[in-house]
């Protein structure tokens, strides 16, 4: 019997390299009992199973081995196999839910053609922007480097075409401290499930249409959100209220930066100037800003470069041990003093002593968590860093903004650390791998007012030392 993973490669395989108008007629022939829906049925299945092993194998089939091939490659071909077989599994797991099939039966929805027809419905964007709006909901794009990347995009041109209206983030509450300083945005925190059956997953969007009844929005945008599966779940019976943009590239154009591209949609959509662009922005809340000073004051004036070597659970996107070993040498030996983030939970804690040892550094400690892991943050005086070399950060994501605000230079992975540097003005280099599509590296490369260099890496070379050089030959002296 195939295994998931083999399910979601006949899956990909089936739509190969074709382009939109090749595939969309395989899509419409698509029947019961073809080989391509059976797959997709066991996939849901195997992803919606109470044995933890096999449930194991079909989450990560269905993301790992379908959901992200056919939208990495940003193609409109993959999207529309997206839409058609995500929405089969979507439409199988939640009619085996009272819950969820009587929240989608509100809408109109009681069978699989129902939604499959409300997501290509959305996908046309009939509808028009209201000209006033009294209230906008804009859905998280669930990870925070992604919110940084694009939603901060969304909240500048949503601001420029409806000057006085309350923006609402619907999404991670660390959020409020990297949005907080924007005039009239608000977050509002919601949660999505990560572990658990497919149901559970799901069923965040019971969570969704919650908080958007409370809200009474009168505009929803949903910037390719996982919170309604990209357009899949209702969040409203008017479409005129609703926005879904899909990071999508024009087929046959090269490659841009998806902040871009989500920018140029907004300015169309909208009918606001596409002039002076729009980047990624982070503006911090006043609790935020009052860190940032203390830091900046207590750091001193010395060159500082803020290092954060997290993956964001996907390890594929790391460098090899020796590899940040030989990067964080290299800053050493040009001058740069160096902030490195710590990490948070205890496999991120662990990893950092180890490289520290492996080093032979010695660092003093900084934490705002409150959990006594160094000296804490808000009792700074000024001046008492400035002579240390090598610095180690622990706490919140606002907490490791404020400090990297402080500093002249930064070095991260294509994580959440590289949209942070670049959105709030610091000279960012990357050393980008773990992708299989080429055009990766540049749809999700970080924009902002700090200058950017990308070292794009393929995953089997990554253990090259001399892709190593090339991360290093990036870093400027200070």
């Amino acid at each position: 019997m195939p295994t998931p993973a083999e399910h979601a490669a006949t899956i990909i395989a089936w739509l190969g390299t074709r382009s939109l108008s090749a595939i969309t007629p395989a899509i419409d022939a698509l029947r019961d009992g073809d080989v391509v829906l059976a797959a997709a049925d066991a996939i849901a299945d195997a992803a919606d199973s109470d044995d933890e092993a096999l449930r194991g194998a079909g989450l990560g089939a269905l993301f790992g081995g379908l959901v992200e091939p056919l939208n990495d490659g940003f193609t409109p071909a993959g999207r529309a196999v997206y839409a058609r077989i995500f929405g089969r599994i979507v439409w199988r797991v939640a009619a085996r839910q009272p819950t969820l099939a009587a929240a989608l039966a509100r809408f109109g929805i009681v069978d699989e053609a129902a939604l499959l027809a409300h997501h290509a419905a959305v996908r046309r964007g009939d509808g028009a922007p209201p000209a006033d709006a009294k209230r906008i909901v804009i859905l998280s794009r669930v990870t925070i480097g992604a919110d940084v990347l694009l939603t901060s995009v969304a909240l500048q041109r949503l601001r420029q075409r409806y000057a006085n209206t309350e923006l609402v983030v619907l999404g991670d509450g660390k959020l409020q401290g990297l949005f907080g300083g924007l005039p009239g945005v608000r977050v509002r925190p919601i949660s999505y499930a990560r572990r658990g059956p497919l149901r559970e997953r799901l069923a965040s969007w019971l969570g969704l249409l919650d908080a958007l009844a409370a809200e009474n929005a009168d505009l929803v945008l949903a910037p390719d959100s996982r919170l309604d599966q990209l357009g899949l779940l209702p969040v409203t019976a008017n479409p005129a209220r609703y926005l879904l943009w899909e990071n999508l590239q024009p087929e046959g154009a090269p490659v841009a930066s998806l902040a871009t591209v989500l920018d140029r949609w907004l300015a169309w959509r909208l009918a606001v100037p596409a002039t002076p662009i729009c980047l990624p922005r982070v503006a911090l809340d006043a609790p935020v800003a009052l860190l940032r000073a203390r830091l900046a004051a207590a750091f001193g004036p010395g060159p500082l470069v803020a290092v954060k070597l997290d993956h964001g659970g996907n390890p594929a996107k790391a460098l090899p041990r020796a590899g940040e070993i030989a990067l964080l040498q290299k800053l050493r030996a040009l001058g740069w003093r160096v902030l490195l983030d710590r990490g948070f939970g205890a496999e991120e804690l662990a990893n950092s002593d180890a490289l520290l040892a492996a080093l032979g550094w010695t660092a003093i400690d900084l934490d705002d968590s409150g959990k006594g892991l160094g000296l804490a943050v808000d009792g700074l005086a000024p001046g008492q860093l400035t002579n240390d070399t090598v610095l180690r950060f622990h706490g919140s994501i606002a907490g490791w903004a404020a400090a990297l605000s402080c500093c002249t230079l930064a070095l991260s992975y294509d994580s959440v650390g590289h949209h942070l540097a670049a959105a709030l003005g610091v000279p960012v280099v990357v050393a980008f791998t773990g992708f299989s599509d080429p055009g990766f590296p540049i749809a999700w490369q970080p924009r902002g007012a700090g200058a950017v260099t990308v070292v794009p890496i393929a995953t089997a070379a990554k253990h090259d030392a001399a892709q190593w050089e090339r991360v290093a030959a990036a870093f400027p002296r200070p």
